[in-house]
């Protein structure tokens, strides 16, 4: 691969970033409107297909992208780069394969895996994005490739072009479905479609863009290969816990979304106000997951890097790497998890004006869930972290632990009349603090050279800085100044943003090294005055 493509793991978790930032606007843009359009009830049909779809997306490609990235850039550190190749073509066969039967188990059991959630009027949703996990499967074979070999660009191209095409084609077609009056559970499945379109056209990319690749062996690269037989091996061995631990917690998700239906029922809940609640709920869950999928692409970016420094017993480069993933995932984390909690209600109402019931349920929900931001951050981190050093079993028990910590908090809290839906984000908030902390504890036990309190302290003060300012600032705006609730939500978070930067630089919550990893680095050092 050519030196001018490859990014240090900063780097590359700036490329993606960017990358998710346009997907969350694409989102955004699909999603909000989608909820005015078909409101609560139609949506909760949108929500049941894409999380079964998820859940089985997770089952069939989580472990591989890890395993090709993995492989790919230990093998690149020792320059067998015929290996690569190979390592490649395996992986995708077994994508194909594995994304197939996927597809197949979706299409076919609609209409069990709707009425098994307990919203039995979404089964042509899931129809409709049923062939999504075979074509995101094979993007996801050309993605953990490029990304071992340290290049993001393609995994970001192909993320915006398939978010683009679900906004397009997605919306437009349940605005046209649900204007000619077929009802909400097809025009749900037409906005869902929307996602198989983008997958396909996302797949297409990858495609093409690797058949004009060319790649030119080093005349200095060691013609070693192992064999097939063996690389399979090897691929499984990494892959097969992985896609457990991913699938663990991703099917306790699954599940807890039927558990908290049904518990709703027993609070006394009738059928028509459970889905309405279970659709706000979901309009929360979209926001509080939005800073996790920032910090996914320092996960996706730090396993190349630790893999190479480890591979070449580097350990104070694989210390330095570490602190500073754990360093720029407390600096986004912290303040994310901050400003949900503290303008929950404005910022709902912001991008839900038309929905003032759904907002007026969803906000106390969105307020517990942004205390869960910080630790669901640190569990994708961590988990990369751990599997990039080989232990790859450990996240399969912490998350299985946290998992049964959500089903058992969930299932007594929102069965009980008194708490019902306020439950379910306190059982996600427990879910992810223990994984979190497991996995911390783990880490530091093994990388003994890693202390954290250094990592997490000065990040903390900062976002307490900010998270202070945020809320004294939005009553100021709102209350005395007059502005209006989404006025004064928008200007208080554009405040909000300046005044941590600020903070983080007092501070030095960023320090020298992490950045100069960034682009221009240097640049910064001497404007940073580091």
């Amino acid at each position: 691969m050519p030196a001018s493509k490859k990014q240090n793991f900063l780097q590359g978790a700036l490329i993606l970033s960017a990358a998710t930032a346009l997907v969350k606007v694409i989102g955004a843009v699909f999603k909000i409107p989608l909820q005015n359009l078909i409101g609560p009830t139609g949506y909760s049909y949108f929500d049941v297909a894409y999380s079964i779809y998820s859940t089985l997306f997770v089952i069939s490609s989580a472990g591989l992208p890890v395993a090709i990235s993995k492989m790919v850039s230990e093998a690149g550190a020792r320059r067998r780069f015929v290996e690569t190749r190979h390592i490649f073509r395996l992986a995708l066969g077994a994508f194909v394969c594995i994304g197939a039967a996927g597809s197949l188990v979706l299409f076919f059991g609609a209409r069990a895996l709707a009425g098994w959630m307990g919203n039995a009027d979404a089964y042509q949703a899931i129809m409709a994005i049923a062939p999504s996990v075979l074509f995101v499967s094979v993007m996801s074979a050309f993605r953990g490739y490029h990304q071992g070999q340290g290049n993001m660009y393609p995994t970001a191209i192909s993320q915006v072009a398939e978010a683009s095409c679900k906004l397009v084609v997605g919306y437009l077609l349940a605005a046209w479905v649900h204007s000619s009056g077929l009802g909400l559970e097809r025009a749900a499945a037409a906005a869902i479609s929307g996602v198989t379109v983008g997958s396909v056209v996302g797949a297409l990319y990858m495609v093409l863009a690797r058949r004009r690749r060319v790649e030119l062996v080093p005349a200095n690269a060691d013609p070693a290969t192992r064999s097939r037989r063996v690389l399979l091996r090897e691929i499984l061995r990494l892959s097969v816990p992985v896609t457990i631990s991913a699938s663990v917690l991703s099917l306790t998700n699954l599940i807890d979304k039927g558990l908290v239906m049904n518990r709703l029922f027993a609070a006394g809940y009738a059928l028509s106000e459970a889905k309405k609640v279970i659709g706000a709920y979901s309009f929360a869950q979209t926001l509080f997951n939005l800073p996790s999928a920032f910090i996914l692409t320092i996960s996706v970016s730090i396993i190349p890097a630790l893999t190479v420094a480890l591979t070449h017993r580097d350990d104070k480069a694989a210390n330095r790497t570490i602190r500073s993933a754990l360093r720029v995932t407390s600096l986004l984390a912290m303040p994310s998890a901050a400003g949900l909690s503290a303008l929950a209600l404005p910022i709902l109402t912001l991008l839900s004006m038309h929905q003032p019931e759904t907002v007026k349920i969803a906000a106390p929900l969105l307020v517990t869930l942004g205390f869960a931001v910080i630790f669901v951050c640190l569990v994708s981190l961590t988990n990369a972290i751990l599997q990039a050093m080989g232990l790859v079993h450990v996240p399969i028990v912490t998350m299985f632990a946290g998992g049964c910590v959500k089903l058992i908090a969930n299932y007594f809290l929102v069965g009980n009349p008194d708490i019902n839906i306020a439950g379910a984000p306190v059982g996600t908030v427990l879910c992810y603090a223990v994984i979190a902390l497991l996995n911390l504890g783990v880490i530091m036990r093994v990388r003994s050279g890693i202390r954290f309190w250094g990592v997490f302290v000065r990040p903390l003060f900062a976002t307490a800085g900010m998270g202070v300012f945020a809320g004294l600032f939005y009553r100021f705006v709102t209350d005395v100044a007059g502005l209006s609730v989404p006025l004064g939500a928008v200007v208080s978070i554009v405040a909000a943003v300046a005044v941590y930067v600020a903070l983080v630089v007092v501070l030095r919550a960023m320090p020298r090294e992490d950045v100069l990893l960034l682009p221009r680095g240097e640049k910064l050092v001497k404007f940073m005055k580091l």
